[in-house]
This record gives structure tokens, C-alpha cells and sequence, in this order.
């Protein structure tokens, strides 16, 4: 990850290793809590990185998408163990807590000012925002939810359907991207479906 981050962040300067180490330590930070909730980042940051590509936006674009899939959850390093390594499906009350991760991250991120310069806080803030206005934390509609949010809510869900956790089994490749489509224009954006889809058609993403 380090390494990728430092290629991307191709202008050598004390300001880019200083992001690039900020960014690694938050995601290590992540690491410490959560191997999953790890290893399920530095998929996201991939995923997401790829549909940016095939959305043909500008280099710092992607860069800022791949970082925003990266950080998505580093609000979970707030969410406590017995909710955020339960075995089982979460309560109510338990899944009320979960998901102020959003909120969390969005706190961390937003003070740093590189990556608020980006909008990456928004993107952590927004991922599970839906097209429908059905997602949380404010219920967004389509037009209100920035990109990079649409991106990594895709990248997001298609890494947790098919990794294997404790309490659940790994989703296939079909049935994950049956779940995609099924989803497209009521939680997920159809063209942001529809380019992942691409990618990995075209082996893009591996």
C-alpha cells in the first residue's frame, strides 16, 4: 500500500511522504483493531481506483478515490469490539452504532487538511449513501451524493459479498454482481455498476 500510495503521489516532496505516511498510519491504525476490516480497506481503495479509471477522470481524481476506498472505514477503530467483531447479525440497536463509523471517519479526515482539500472526507462521510435516499448517515438522493462516494459504495459492497467472514460464507462471483445489478439505481449508481462491471470483464481488476 505505502508503495503504491508513493507512486501515485508521484511529486517528491516532505508534503507527499508526509500524506503517505499519515495515509499508512491511519490504515495501519485500522490494522490494529480488525485484520478484516484491513485487508477489506486496501480491497476497496483497489476496486475504487479501477472504476475511476474506467470513468476516465484526471490522475489526481483517481488518486483521491483510491485514498477515499482506503479510508472508508477508519471510522471503525470508534465502533467497539462486541459490535464490530460479533459474530452474528447485528441488532437494531447494535447496527444504530455501526453505522455512525461514517461520522467518525468523516471527524478524523476532515481535520487533515490534505485529504479535506480532496474531498475525501465526503467520500468516507457518504459511502453508504443510496441513489434512492435510503442510506445513512443524512439520507442523501442521487444528485446530492459526490462520486467518489457512489464509487467506493460499489468497490465496498462487492469486496464484503465476496469475502469470507466468521459468521458468514463468501458470495460467488455471479451472485455478488447479481447483487450489483440488482441494486443498480436504487442503492448503487448504474454507471459506476456498470464500469466496474467493465473492469472486470476486461481483467482490470483481478
Amino acid at each position: 500500500m505505502r508503495k503504491l500510495l508513493t507512486t501515485m503521489l508521484h511529486r517528491s516532496s516532505s508534503s507527499t511522504n508526509l500524506m503517505v505516511e499519515t495515509i499508512h498510519s491511519l490504515v495501519s491504525s485500522v490494522n490494529a483493531r480488525d485484520s478484516y476490516t484491513y485487508q477489506h480497506s486496501i480491497n476497496v481503495g483497489y476496486y475504487a481506483w479501477k472504476i475511476a479509471k474506467q470513468f476516465r477522470l484526471d490522475e489526481e481524481e483517481c488518486i483521491s478515490i483510491y485514498i477515499g476506498g482506503l479510508l472508508h472505514d477508519i471510522g471503525k477503530i470508534g465502533t467497539p469490539d462486541a459490535i464490530l467483531m460479533k459474530d452474528g447479525k447485528l441488532t437494531k440497536e447494535e447496527f444504530d452504532i455501526m453505522k455512525k463509523h461514517t461520522e467518525t471517519g468523516y471527524s478524523i479526515v476532515h481535520v487533515i487538511s490534505p485529504l479535506h482539500q480532496r474531498g475525501i472526507d465526503k467520500t468516507v462521510l457518504y459511502h453508504h449513501e443510496r441513489m434512492d435516499g435510503k442510506g445513512y448517515p443524512e439520507g442523501l438522493f442521487s444528485a446530492d451524493i459526490p462520486l467518489g462516494a457512489k464509487i467506493v459504495s460499489v468497490a465496498d459492497a462487492y469486496d464484503a459479498m465476496t469475502t469470507t467472514r466468521h459468521y458468514r460464507p463468501s458470495l460467488d462471483y455471479g451472485k455478488a454482481v447479481e447483487q450489483l445489478l440488482q441494486g443498480k439505481g436504487t442503492q448503487f449508481d448504474p454507471i459506476a455498476v456498470d464500469l466496474f462491471l467493465e473492469a472486470m470483464s476486461s481483467h482490470l481488476v483481478t
